[in-house]
């Protein structure tokens, strides 16, 4: 390959040789990439305790390009939503908005009956005033009351059981953004949705 591309740049060859050259080589180059991403895979499958499990990809793929992260954590995988995307600010029922991402998660969901259903809300650290404080007090409360409203929305709503679902609250306890910056308040307002094994929720 170095060779060929050594005698394109040498104009050594014709014009028509140089259009199959160029082919050649930009089939060898999505080959090497191709390559490549299976080497990545593997790498990232030995760190990870064997193959992924079969949902893991599914999700990849239907939340591809979206605002919804899909992350691998060994056997589980983590779906995390932003709160902007499920609920209006200050409340806990959720958006009709949200439907897409309800069908998408519902239908991999019911394509794997087998596995358990962790769903957890995350809030910002500002403190609740006015009706939310009224009503729930803290953010532990409220998150707890999204990731309630988010487990009821996919049962109610798609028929997924509801024996397959633990839900809790964490409130403002797992910021994975600077709180200080609008932006970094809605990253920590999000639902995680962790799918895994039954016996990993005993």
């Amino acid at each position: 390959m170095i060779a060929l591309a050594a005698l394109l740049l040498a104009g050594c060859l014709h014009p028509a040789a140089d259009a199959d050259l160029v082919h050649q080589l930009d089939r060898e180059v999505l080959a090497l990439r191709e390559r490549n991403r299976l080497l990545e895979e593997q790498a990232a499958d030995c760190g990870q305790g064997g193959p992924p499990p079969p949902i893991y990809p599914e999700l990849v793929q239907v939340f591809r390009d979206t605002e919804v992260r899909v992350a691998r954590e060994g056997q589980r995988v983590a779906v995390t939503i932003p709160g902007g995307l499920l609920f209006a600010p200050g409340g806990t029922t959720v958006r009709e908005e949200a439907g897409m991402v309800l069908d998408l998660l519902a239908t991999a969901l019911q394509l794997h009956p087998d596995q358990h259903v962790w769903v957890v809300g995350h809030t910002d650290g500002e403190p609740l005033s006015g009706s939310l404080r009224r009503r729930y007090g803290t953010n532990w409360e409220l998150s707890a009351a999204r990731a309630a409203a988010f487990m009821h929305a996919l049962v109610e709503e798609h028929g997924i059981a509801e024996d397959r679902f633990t839900i809790a609250g964490l409130g403002a306890t797992r910021p994975v953004a600077d709180n200080d910056t609008p932006e970094g308040r809605a990253q920590n307002r999000r639902i995680v949705v962790v799918i895994g094994p039954p016996e990993d929720w005993r």
